[in-house]
């Protein structure tokens, strides 16, 4: 009998709801899922998944592939990790936010926002996070193509000016 029943009794629902929208979902190892879906599904699959009982959304990780952005929800009942992958092109990164299922995803999805540029579609209106009022709007200092050398200048400039 395999150690890994839960684990595949999840998958096999997940594909049978979700086929058409899935470009990976495997198990990865006991107790972890991982799947990649696309970003107009992403939240039918997580109102799934919490009715499932899968109610803790413990963090949400950017990520930057060249073409495309994301974010990686990693969503747990305590036993199971799912962990969520949505990308969107890079050109125009947008993203729906996830509050009606996950209330606590505001910080995390703010986050996205300053560091990746992703859009999060429906977030209401707030302060930066974690970014400080005043950087930069077009500076998303987690994003690949942004290098160290010219976000300090562009940071020194933008300090000088202030000062006048």
């Amino acid at each position: 009998m395999s150690e890994l029943i839960k684990e595949e009794e999840l998958k096999k629902e997940i594909e049978e709801k979700f086929k058409d929208s899935l470009t990976e979902l495997n198990i990865q190892r006991k107790n972890r899922l991982w799947l990649t879906i696309s970003p107009d599904k992403a939240l039918d699959l997580m109102k799934f998944l919490k009715e499932k009982g899968y109610n803790h959304l413990s963090t949400i990780s950017g990520f930057d592939e060249g073409q495309n952005l994301g974010a990686i929800y990693h969503i747990t009942n305590y036993h199971i990790i799912v962990n969520v992958r949505v990308k969107t092109p890079r050109e125009n990164p947008i993203l729906k936010t996830v509050r009606e299922v996950y209330p606590v995803c505001e910080s995390f999805e703010r986050e996205l926002e300053d560091l990746f540029g992703i859009k999060i579609e429906g977030m209401p209106p707030g302060r930066n996070y974690p970014l400080p009022e005043g950087f930069p709007k077009d500076i998303h200092p987690l994003r690949k193509d942004v290098k160290l050398d010219e976000l300090i200048n562009k940071l020194n400039e933008k300090e000088k000016s202030e000062a006048k």
